[in-house]
């Protein structure tokens, strides 16, 4: 068992796993010795290396060489990481910048949050969004752009999920623009977005009948319809590709096409992500894929985030920098679910050309 180590094999241990994130080299005794100046000899520390290496923490990559981490050494270390390194004052402050937004536009914020995963980490970010079927529906916004068009604006629970024009049949007034928001509001107000999609004109009053309002209720199920199609915003792809340059080119290259393979079917892997997650919320380190060809040489780090059970990540080469990745992590979702329960204006026709 993990917690069986000796203190002085653990100490060692987590050396050449740390060691080996920076510079992607073999680890001997002679640094280990160099680096903590232990009371011990060598052939000490030579014994205590190959107690790692029959216990399945380490192993050499071929004879002569010094020892490198296996995926149980990483798991090890990612396990013995409690205190997460602090992000720099100037990465803090980028994060808060970028999510200096107006009333929130949930995919753009979806988009901007993967990006910054993959630029602060320097590996791949994803996002998986608010589950629909949770989301609830605050309003619809229509405002009048001309005798015939109305912009239709959706606003959730966190915010402006999608907007689009709304092409009438007849002109129609400001007046009656303000009936049919009354009458979509009032009788879909707090419904899960799924339930809205799935809405038949008939489930309404007497009002649901009147052209303007089926016209506004086709766009508001089109448009929930294609917010309901993306399921992963995943950015940063290109960073592994200098990452992986330190193996053998034939391998890295097999690695990437893999991983590439992995992630095109969107829905299968935000599937296997909700799996492998099952119901918890704090951050989940898998080690070596998510039972996913393509990823068995990769490390996925996940973490929840409120409301409504979304889920951001990193995918990273299995000697990643875990613990910096673990702290961006957790900083960008807790101020992700900051930003994600904050209130929109309830005005959101200001500013808009009549």
């Amino acid at each position: 068992m993990e917690n069986a180590l000796p203190e002085r094999q653990r100490l060692i241990l987590k050396e050449i796993v740390d060691r080996y994130i920076r510079l992607r080299e073999p680890v001997s005794s002679r640094m280990i010795l160099d680096d903590y100046g232990l009371s011990v000899s060598s052939a000490t520390v030579r014994n205590d290396m190959n107690d790692l290496e029959a216990a399945g923490y380490i192993e050499k990559p071929y004879a002569s060489s010094g020892r490198v981490p296996t995926k149980k050494g990483y798991r090890f270390f990612v396990d013995w990481l409690i205190d997460l390194s602090d992000l720099t004052k100037k990465e803090r402050l980028e994060v808060v910048e970028a999510y200096e937004v107006r009333c929130l536009e949930v995919g753009e914020t979806m988009r901007q949050t993967a990006f910054l995963l993959g630029n602060i980490t320097g590996y791949v970010g994803f996002v998986i969004p608010p589950r629909p079927e949770e989301t609830r529906l605050d309003r619809v916004v229509l405002v009048r752009m001309g005798p015939r068009t109305v912009l239709l604006v959706i606003v959730s629970d966190i915010g402006i999920v999608e907007h689009g024009l709304v092409s009438l049949d007849d002109d129609i007034s400001q007046s009656e623009i303000e009936r049919i928001m009354e009458i979509i509001n009032t009788e879909l107000h707090g419904a899960t977005l799924d339930a809205v999609r799935g809405l038949t004109l008939q489930d309404g009053s007497e009002g649901w009948y009147e052209r303007p309002v089926r016209q506004a209720l086709l766009v508001l199920g089109r448009l929930l319809e294609r917010r309901s199609g993306k399921r992963l915003y995943f950015e940063g792809l290109l960073n592994l590709v200098s990452d992986l340059q330190g193996s053998v080119p034939d391998q890295a290259m097999d690695r990437f096409a893999g991983l590439i393979r992995a992630v095109q079917d969107e829905d299968a892997f935000v599937d296997e992500i909700y799996r492998d997650r099952g119901d918890k919320r704090d951050l989940v380190v898998s080690i070596g894929g998510l039972h996913r060809e393509g990823l068995e040489e990769f490390s996925v780090i996940t973490s929840g985030y409120r409301p409504h059970g979304g889920v951001m990540g990193v995918i990273g080469p299995i000697w990643m920098n875990y613990a910096r990745t673990m702290s961006a992590l957790s900083y960008i979702a807790n101020r992700l679910e900051t930003i994600l329960v904050s209130s929109c204006p309830r005005d959101l026709s200001e500013g808009v050309e009549q």
